[in-house]
């Protein structure tokens, strides 16, 4: 088997070890310097030649481009979607809450569940603090 071959394999292969360890993108950059190995000897280089630039743009990758790619992946924030949108809103109580007895609010025109440390009047505008499985928990917001 050629020399050209054995490096698209071992492309393949870090490839292959980025997808099951998602979000390092550290076999990444060993795929680049794979990638360019396998160049240079189509281009007709020897193993040791090879070698010597796997070795370098991998760590190039490693230390210019891996940056730039985690930093791009962490700078996009992930939107809250069904239950976790509602966390931080505000919604109407509708039936008092009060420390032993959960009461209900509407939120968005849905009746939820809700808990709270305190006494809440219907009619009170409450913040949902956090989700304890089907019951919102929720505090007064002050001034009301």
């Amino acid at each position: 088997m050629s020399l050209y071959i054995w490096w698209m394999i071992a492309f393949l292969a870090f490839l292959a070890f980025e997808i099951i360890t998602p979000g390092t993108f550290f076999f990444l950059c060993f795929s680049v310097g794979a990638l360019f190995a396998a160049i240079a000897v189509l281009v007709g280089n020897s193993l040791f030649t090879s070698i010597i630039i796997f070795c370098i743009f991998s760590l190039l990758s490693i230390f210019l481009i891996r940056p730039s790619v985690i930093k791009y992946f962490k700078s996009k924030k992930l939107e809250k979607t069904n239950v976790d949108a509602i966390v931080g809103s505000t919604g109407l109580v509708v039936e008092q809450i009060s420390p032993s007895n959960a009461g209900k609010i509407k939120i968005s025109g849905e009746i939820w569940l809700a808990v709270s440390n305190e006494t809440v009047e219907t009619g009170s505008t409450v913040k949902i603090n956090s989700i304890d499985g089907t019951k919102l928990i929720v505090e007064k917001i002050k001034g009301e």
